[in-house]
């Protein structure tokens, strides 16, 4: 009989009472599977040495462009365990056979951003503002949404990490929800309806995913079929998410899970697309000067600490100061459309003032 022995604790590196983390650079379930060779403390520094390799390959896929992935993979001797800020075993399993560790490794934002730099690689840790996703199932001529059996919502909400760049939000399945809006108000685009229910819950836009998943009894297949729009300003705009929809035909069984695999993958490549549309280039650089009133304080460090972690160092000068305002320069190779985009995420957006290459930052 094999003697199985589960170490289940928290392990702290850096920390006093709490495990710290910036979402984007907080990896977690690494799962490691090792031979036992009955020195549990060996194992452990093997374990954590693989996942901290595995995580920052990883991180480095979620915050590196697409052309920029093939120089990271060129890097050799990187001194991962030296950008890592804290990490957890969750657990450990030992048996006579195998060591199992589960392991979570937060980095270090600025020494991540230091180390891609000093290589020359551009890194994107542009996060959005929170999209309410409408997850509408049509199966066997019934349409679902707030039901407890829409499985179409529950395989998506599984399939999504919660550390994305790309933010999403899943309204509870409630009969609240259901009195609010109803899968018709959204096929049939009612915007009135999808604002009303947006503005409840605090956020302005929303991703509506429509799922149709048909069986044909004479030939015992399933197909599908999705229809994604995006709502935004009291528009609705069709997307093209899944290019390959011919592989969802002729099923012998039902693809919702696989579906919603592909649809999450898709809908990040999405975001990323959108912040390539401001594409940085290392050739230029945009220099502008954003002025913000001295009359909240707080405000103002808010502002300042929430640019500081979009721009790299030193691309933010305080160029003037006094008691009615603070005047920053910035000299980066953001254009103020792109970081608008990154200010998406904390309700904040740089306007033009009425003097020249001045702009202003309000909250909407």
């Amino acid at each position: 009989m094999i003697k199985l022995i589960v170490i289940i604790f928290t392990f702290f590196i850096n920390t006093v009472n709490s495990f710290a983390s910036d979402d984007i650079y907080l990896v977690e379930n690494n799962e490691i599977y090792l031979e036992n060779n009955e020195n549990v403390l060996e194992l452990r520094e093997n374990a954590k040495e693989i996942s901290f390799q595995s995580a920052f390959n990883i991180l480095a896929r979620k915050i590196l462009d697409p052309s920029d992935i093939i120089k990271f993979e060129q890097l050799q001797d990187i001194p991962i365990s030296n950008l890592v800020k804290d990490y957890q075993i969750q657990s450990e399993k030992i048996d006579d056979i195998k060591y199992y560790a589960n392991i979570s490794i937060n980095f270090s934002k600025e020494k991540v951003k230091d180390f891609f730099s000093k290589n020359n690689i551009i890194i994107n840790v542009l996060v959005s503002e929170e999209y309410l996703v409408f997850p509408i199932l049509k199966k066997f001529n019934t349409l679902y949404l707030w039901e407890k059996d829409n499985f179409w919502y529950d395989s998506l909400l599984q399939e999504y990490d919660q550390q994305s760049l790309l933010k999403l939000f899943f309204p509870e399945k409630s009969h609240l929800n259901k009195f609010k809006i109803t899968p018709i108000d959204l096929i049939n685009e009612n915007y009135l309806k999808v604002e009303k229910f947006l503005d409840f819950y605090k956020k302005k836009k929303a991703l509506i995913l429509f799922l149709e998943e048909d069986f044909n009894s004479n030939q015992n297949k399933f197909k599908s079929k999705l229809i994604t729009k995006v709502f935004s300003n009291s528009t609705f705009k069709e997307i093209n998410l899944l290019n390959d929809e011919i592989k969802y035909d002729n099923s012998d069984f039902s693809l919702v899970e696989l579906i919603a695999k592909d649809v999450i993958i898709e809908l990040e490549n999405w975001w990323k697309n959108k912040i390539d549309d401001f594409e940085i280039t290392q050739d230029k650089r945009f220099e502008f000067d954003i002025l913000i009133k001295t009359d909240d304080l707080k405000n103002v460090l808010y502002i300042e600490k929430t640019l500081k972690d979009i721009l790299n160092e030193n691309e933010l000068n305080i160029k003037e100061i006094n008691q009615e305002f603070v005047l920053y320069n910035i000299l980066s190779y953001f254009s103020i459309e792109r970081l608008n985009l990154a200010l998406e995420s904390k309700n904040l957006k740089i306007k033009k003032s009425d003097v020249d290459n001045i702009f202003i930052i309000n909250s909407y």
